[in-house]
C-alpha cells in the first residue's frame, strides 16, 4: 500500500508490490490493487471513500467508447464481490494481457470498482507471439478531469459521471482557456 500522504505515480509503485500476477494469486493481487486503489484516491478526492468495495467487469475494445457510452453500459452491470470477479477473470486468465482497476462510483456505503481487462486475443498477431505466455499486467488508475489545475487540486471521484459540478467546472475550464489563449496572442 502506498504511504500515507504519498502522491508518486501507481505505476511508479506497483512494480515492487506486484512482481506477478498468476491464475493463483490474482484474488491477492486484486486485493492489494484495490487498496492501491483506494489510497490514491483518498489522496486526490475530496470524496469520502468508502472501504466496502464491489465489482464491475468490462473488456477493453480497440474502438473508442465514450463516457456517455460507457456509464450506459455499466450502468446496467450487477456490482459482484471480488471473489465472484476473480472466479470470471480466471476462466480466461490465459488471454489477459492487461488488467486495469479504476472507481466506478464511490458513495458514502459502497466504491464500486470496473476491473477493465484487455486480451491477448487483439494484439497484433506479431506483439501476440512475443506476449503469449506473459502474465497479464495490473494497474490500478484515476482518471483525471480535464480541469484539474495541479496535482494538489482535489476533485470529484465521481466526475466521469457527469452532472452538474461537472459539467460547470468544465465549462469554467473552457473559459479560463479561450481567456488564456487570447492573452498569449
Amino acid at each position: 500500500m502506498l504511504p500515507s500522504g504519498s502522491k508518486r505515480n501507481i505505476q511508479e509503485t506497483l512494480p515492487n508490490i506486484l512482481k506477478k500476477v498468476t491464475k493463483s494469486n490474482l484474488e491477492q493481487n486484486l486485493k492489494e490493487a484495490t487498496s492501491t486503489l483506494l489510497e490514491m484516491a483518498r489522496n486526490s478526492c475530496w470524496n469520502k471513500i468508502s472501504d466496502n468495495t464491489s465489482y464491475i467487469i468490462s473488456e477493453i475494445k480497440n474502438d473508442k467508447q465514450n463516457r456517455t457510452e460507457r456509464k450506459k453500459i455499466n450502468d446496467k452491470k450487477k456490482p459482484k464481490s471480488l471473489e465472484k470477479i476473480t472466479a470470471e477473470l480466471k476462466v480466461f486468465y490465459e488471454d489477459l494481457y492487461d488488467i486495469n482497476l479504476y472507481i466506478y462510483k464511490s458513495e458514502k456505503e459502497n466504491t464500486i470498482i470496473e476491473i477493465q481487462y484487455y486480451p491477448k486475443s487483439l494484439l497484433e498477431s506479431d506483439y501476440y507471439e512475443t506476449v503469449k505466455s506473459n502474465q497479464p499486467m495490473l494497474h490500478s488508475k484515476i482518471g483525471l478531469p480535464n480541469y484539474r489545475k495541479n496535482d494538489t487540486d482535489k476533485f470529484d471521484i465521481n466526475w466521469e459521471l457527469g452532472g452538474i459540478r461537472h459539467e460547470w467546472n468544465s465549462f469554467l475550464a473552457k473559459i479560463q482557456f479561450k481567456i488564456w489563449n487570447i492573452n498569449v496572442k
